[in-house]
């Protein structure tokens, strides 16, 4: 499974924050903090990756009313190149890595997936390459307070030959519905 680490989770909400800020005072560390529950001492070491990326993400000021802001327009800034910044080049196998590969695979020539691995690099790439943070930031801000309940794939059974989806409900029981 692809999964993006704690490290890249927290600095998209860390750019988002200051996205949902932009054109304000600086953020402090400790308002972002506090608003997204996020551990302070973590952040610090994630600020310090977005401001010295090149070009830098955010760009900080000292003093009593100091903090980060986002060091352009956040419809200037794509996702791709924020995850790229805290997690690297996409890469879900080491044959399917953006750029230059550092390690290599010694099936590489005689590879039968490295097609789909590629594919699916080139998906996440595309998709994070044409977002931007100011549409994440929308987003973000139209669904706060909206409660989302997520179903694991694993739970939802359609029987064949039939015309029914079976969903797991809140209170534990399965719930037969029709197929469109």
């Amino acid at each position: 499974m692809l999964r993006v680490s704690t490290k890249g989770e927290y600095g998209v909400r860390i750019m988002v924050d200051l996205a949902r800020h932009y054109g304000g005072r600086p953020r402090s560390l400790t308002d972002i903090s506090q608003s997204e529950t996020l551990p302070l001492a973590y952040l610090e070491q994630l600020v310090k990756l977005l401001r010295e990326a090149e070009p830098p993400l955010v760009v900080s000021t000292r003093g009593a009313h100091g903090g980060y802001k986002l060091s352009r327009d956040p419809a200037d800034i794509t996702m791709g190149e924020v995850v790229r910044v805290l997690e690297g080049p996409i890469a879900p196998m080491i044959c399917a890595t953006e750029g230059e590969m550092t390690q290599v695979c010694n099936f590489i020539d005689a590879c039968k997936t490295k097609y789909l691995w590629t594919k699916v690099r080139d998906a996440v790439a595309q998709t994070l390459d044409s977002m931007t943070l100011a549409e994440l930031a929308a987003v973000s801000l139209s669904e706060q307070g909206t409660a989302a309940q997520f179903i694991a794939l694993s739970d939802i059974h359609v029987g064949l030959g039939s015309q029914e989806l079976c969903l797991p409900a809140k209170d534990g029981e399965t719930k037969v519905r029709p197929l469109p």
